[in-house]
């Protein structure tokens, strides 16, 4: 489904990513995970269009994304939830998640979206007429994955879902990843939390100052000497 082959990405004359390659097939759940500032983010947001990259090339259902405006890429069917939420703080739930559905084909999907993330998320339903700067950080955190889910994507990127959370709420949201690639929609997941996400993802990368370090099975990854020992701390 994706391909990001040896991608080399700047920020002015700054270089933040090296040659970095991954492959998500459909239906996958793929975990790409390192430190803070090892590029992460920079991936994701590459793949989205945000940034551009200065060599290599990123691939969606064959066609090429070097060019794309990240408002295409939505459209092409790419759902990129970023971190820190971004949500709409002085409009309601559903507000926020009518945002998700604005492209035509998502937007005719809407109804039956609205109803699909109200079961996933029961409390967004409870709060459907709350203003979202006034929920908890959980609940934020679940109504941005909502207002990601609201575009039908066939691909939903996830950048630090369990940042700032409490252990109980980090397992809710990861259990709900969990669901929703089990329904069909396939995760590029970027965490620190690296226990759940080897635990819970079909394969990883790791991705160290800007480079792709590591790659493999997630449970496989978790037995990782390296891993364990710059990781887990073991």
């Amino acid at each position: 489904m994706l391909k990001v082959n040896n991608i080399d990405v700047y920020y002015g004359e700054v270089q933040a990513l090296w040659e970095a390659s991954l492959e998500v097939d459909e239906g996958e759940y793929v975990a790409l995970l390192g430190a803070n500032g090892a590029g992460k983010t920079t991936t994701l947001n590459t793949i989205s269009g945000l940034l551009r990259p200065k060599k290599g090339n990123i691939e969606f259902l064959g066609q090429d994304l070097n060019h794309v405006p990240a408002y295409k890429t939505a459209e092409m069917g790419i759902a990129h939830v970023p971190e820190a939420r971004r949500l709409f703080p002085e409009m309601t739930v559903k507000e926020n998640l009518i945002m998700g559905s604005l492209p035509q084909k998502a937007k005719n999907k809407r109804k039956e979206s609205i109803d699909w993330v109200f079961a996933l998320f029961p409390r967004l339903e409870e709060r459907q007429r709350q203003e979202a700067g006034t929920l908890s950080g959980g609940e934020q955190q679940m109504l941005a994955i909502g207002r990601g889910l609201m575009l039908k994507p066939k691909l939903l990127m996830l950048d630090e879902p369990s940042l700032g959370l409490a252990p109980f709420l980090v397992d809710e949201v990861f259990k709900i990843i969990k669901k929703v690639n089990e329904e069909g929609i396939t995760i590029l997941l970027v965490e620190q939390n690296v226990v759940h996400a080897l635990t819970s993802c079909t394969k990883a990368y790791i991705l160290e100052n800007g480079r792709i370090t590591l790659q493999g099975k997630g449970r496989d990854l978790l037995n990782n000497e390296h891993i364990k020992e710059v990781y887990l701390g073991i």
